[in-house]
């Protein structure tokens, strides 16, 4: 049996069949530990397209506090104290919603307001985990599902990938073929293997919320073009 970490990605291999389970994350997202470094509105989208943007008219941050929606508002991409204030004091668990106004950079003569909104998800800093431990998941999917797939089944860029969710209180739900292969009984036989994985420890706040976390098991060749549409990163 080999087991070998890749260096981007949790990455094993059961006799040259490659597997993967990888965190899904939101499009836009920051570690909680990270909200008390944000300065710019790049700290919050590091894609961000300050080039866009010739003279800034508004920039309102918009959060729930305490069960309330709250608003501050500042007047370009440095953020000021009260904006700072809110995205680090925002309720765990909602988002945090950005809505910039600002005249575009062109060569336009009548150069009119344009709007750009975002919203970003605070990920929490206890990421949800197999209760046993990355290795015995691993274990778990090698046993119970991936040995019993040939390895001739995924050939050059051929990719299956099963999502699921861990809930707030551990269990795994909402499971659906994101990537079906070529073979329909594999991705099937998967979904069966995930279905019936033990229970796992919830993601969870510093404020100890727990919230439910998004995650893809992938089979096959990671170097697939479709990779980039599952917006994955490693387990930790």
């Amino acid at each position: 049996m080999l087991l070998s970490i890749g260096h981007a990605f949790n990455s094993f291999a059961q006799n040259d069949l490659k597997f993967e389970v990888n965190h899904v994350l939101p499009y836009i997202s920051i570690q909680e530990n990270k909200l008390t470094e944000i300065r710019t509105l790049a700290d919050l989208d590091k894609r961000y397209p300050t080039s866009w943007v010739k003279e800034y008219i508004s920039v309102e941050i918009s959060a729930n506090k305490n069960g309330t929606k709250t608003k501050a508002t500042g007047t370009n991409n440095i953020l000021n104290q009260a904006q700072k204030e809110l995205i680090r004091s925002a309720d765990r668990g909602s988002d945090i919603a950005v809505t910039v106004r600002y005249l575009p950079e062109n060569s336009l003569k009548n150069n009119t307001v344009k709007q750009y909104d975002f919203k970003v998800t605070v990920m929490p800093d206890k990421n949800a985990r197999y209760a046993e431990g990355t290795e015995k998941l691993i274990q778990y999917l090698q046993k119970n599902s991936i040995e019993t797939i040939d390895a001739g089944s995924f050939t050059g860029y051929d990719l299956t990938a099963i999502k699921f969710t861990v809930t707030e209180q551990g269990h795994i739900a909402d499971i659906q073929v994101a990537l079906p292969s070529k073979d329909a009984t594999i991705d099937e036989m998967l979904v069966k293997s995930i279905s019936k994985m033990p229970n796992w420890r919830p993601a969870e706040f510093s404020t100890g919320l727990k919230v439910k976390q998004d995650f893809v098991l992938t089979v096959g060749n990671m170097e697939n073009c479709m990779v980039n549409t599952l917006n994955i990163r490693p387990i930790e």
